[in-house]
């Protein structure tokens, strides 16, 4: 019997906070009145522009197609990547990677004064290397490039944020 007056008070508790309109919020990483922002790179088609499009715009900022339309323009210097050996097996070959990639960037308002100086996102990590399984060591290399990249984006949007912040404040 207890065990039934639990139920039937959790329902209630759930029904209420539906019905009142409660729901768990995101957490978004850029004020909503952040305004709009263009993108320069070199390669406007590599995926780290690519991710980077699609996290502003999961965040409700629009990108708009040229700097003179925009609030902010973010400009990609330089978008780098490298696989090195870290680590060698007994027989002197490569038994773990390590992988980078970094994007140089800046940030500029619609006046063109630079909001976030010229800055370098990275990341990095490892993974084995295993000579019987080649395959299987490459698709674990390209998932760690795309969690780097991702990682990457993350970053720059966090930036992106707390100019967003600053924004805020003075207003």
């Amino acid at each position: 019997m207890p065990k039934k007056w639990g139920l039937v008070s959790l329902a209630w508790v759930f029904l209420t906070l539906s019905a009142c309109g409660w729901q768990l919020q995101g957490n978004p990483l850029i004020a909503n009145q952040f305004g709009t922002i263009y993108i320069s790179s070199p390669d406007t088609q590599s995926s780290i522009i690519i991710e980077l499009k699609r996290a502003l715009k999961a965040n409700n900022i629009e990108i708009v197609g040229a700097a003179s339309n925009a609030d902010y323009q973010i400009k990609i210097l330089d978008n780098r990547q490298s696989r090195r050996i870290s680590a060698l097996n007994p027989s002197a070959r490569a038994a773990q990677y390590q992988i980078y990639q970094a994007v140089e960037y800046m940030v500029f308002n619609a006046r063109g004064t630079p909001v976030v100086p010229r800055t370098t996102a990275l990341a990095e990590s490892t993974y084995n290397f295993k000579e019987i399984d080649v395959l299987a060591s490459e698709n674990e290399e390209r998932l760690l490039q795309n969690t780097l990249r991702l990682e990457i984006v993350r970053q720059i949007v966090r930036r992106l944020g707390e100019i967003s912040d600053k924004k805020k404040g003075t207003e």
